[in-house]
């Protein structure tokens, strides 16, 4: 029997649920599109619900903390997209709901050691129950992902002998933090989330989850080494100087689940880092880091950054801003027989938001509408792990751009 929704955003009324559900209004107006949005406040919700005026959204009144809704939420429908975070606090009993009722489910976390506990927790059970658990599908970490996951192929068609092994990023990017990042990484470093133990389910599965296989009980054999730049690493030929991405981490070990999954390589060195063509920029970038860095550790100054300069959760970047916002990724692969592979993707509006709002929305519909080229059994993914080139062409029909070249010497 079919659900009575498509298509579920959660947390809805935040500041990225909200781009979440402009977009769906607008880009799938006259789709036939089933869908609904949902969160605490049924009020809230029915106020964005009438903006929605082509296009209008059921309305579900779901709570992080009540278990019995989420269920309820989860069995209505055929895909859930939550941008509803802290995750390792607000997301668990989701994930849960989604496993049990065979939903598909989609999120926007950049929450690493929380995607290590659900795969721990749920990958077998989701397997069961024919679940796809897709972390990491926004700017956290869908560009990097896809890049891996198109460079590493693109090695194989140029020489059918190849695997991965090195991949450097380059970053140029505009955006801005909005403040349920920034409430998600003051968690982290100070907060409730802060040194979070490993679950039982990860302590007694005896390795890194990321590098668990779709089959079998032992590690997946294609590691992944996470060697990020850290401080300025100048550029050499025509490559530019590189700084400290501060997510570039995530976007790491978010490759290594992909790679455990995908085989591009049994060892791969993943290098990424934020681009600058100007040294002076570069080294201006790296400070600027720094000094917010040490800002943020002394707890007043913390407190008062935090009580009058930065955004609170549910605010963000102007929408004028997020249209001047951008992300282009270089990928460079090396291969183990000499092959290169060099790509570029753009996003020409902020990434963070408006375009991570793009890319939760298209991961969730891949499973509306292209279910039958997702071959991947349940199981707890990543993005190029699952949806893959499914979602990238999702991406390229909708306002993203890629383009890929091989050479050899």
């Amino acid at each position: 029997m079919a659900r009575e929704y498509q298509l579920v955003i959660y947390g809805a009324t935040g500041f990225t649920g909200g781009l979440a559900t402009k977009y769906v209004t607008k880009q799938y107006m006259n789709s036939g599109l089933r869908w609904a949005i949902a969160g605490r406040s049924k009020e809230k919700l029915a106020k964005l619900a009438e903006q929605c005026t082509d296009n209008v959204p059921g309305i579900i009144v779901a709570d992080s903390g009540d278990s019995p809704s989420l269920h309820k939420m989860a069995s209505s429908t055929e895909v859930i997209v939550t941008t509803a975070g802290p995750f390792a606090r607000y997301g668990s009993a989701l994930v849960a709901a989604c496993v049990k009722t065979g939903t598909d489910y989609c999120d926007i976390t950049g929450e690493i050691d929380w995607v290590r506990g659900m795969i721990a927790e749920h990958d077998d059970a989701a397997k069961s129950s024919g679940s796809h658990i897709v972390h990491l599908c926004g700017h956290d970490s869908v560009p990097w992902d896809l890049m891996t996951l198109m460079l590493a192929k693109k090695l194989k068609e140029g020489d059918p002998e190849e695997e991965l092994k090195r991949i450097d990023m380059y970053d140029d990017i505009r955006s801005a933090p909005s403040g349920g990042t920034l409430e998600t990484a003051f968690g982290i470093m100070f907060g409730a989330e802060k040194g979070l133990k490993k679950s039982a389910a990860s302590t007694a599965l005896g390795f890194d989850p990321l590098v668990k296989p779709i089959e079998g009980t032992q590690p997946s054999p294609n590691a992944v080494s996470v060697r990020n730049v850290n401080m300025l690493q100048m550029g050499k030929g025509a490559d530019p100087h590189r700084t400290m991405f501060v997510m570039a981490g995530v976007n790491g070990n978010t490759v290594k689940r992909s790679n455990a999954l995908n085989g591009y390589g049994p060892k791969v060195t993943y290098c990424e880092g934020q681009a600058f063509k100007s040294l002076w920029k570069a080294i201006m970038n790296q400070l600027g880091f720094v000094a917010f860095g040490v800002s943020l550790v002394i707890p007043p100054i913390r407190w008062f950054l935090r009580k009058f300069v930065l955004p609170k959760p549910g605010e963000g970047p102007s929408e004028e801003f997020m249209s001047t916002g951008y992300l282009t990724v270089t990928g460079v692969a090396k291969g183990t027989k000499g092959g290169e592979a060099r790509g570029k993707m753009h996003f020409n509006v902020d990434p963070g938001y408006k375009d991570t709002a793009r890319m939760v929305v298209e991961a969730g519909l891949s499973f509306v509408y292209n279910r039958d080229q997702i071959t991947r059994p349940g199981g707890v993914y990543t993005p190029a792990s699952c949806q893959g080139e499914v979602l990238l062409k999702r991406l390229t029909s909708t306002g993203t751009t890629f383009d890929s070249t091989f050479s050899k010497k």
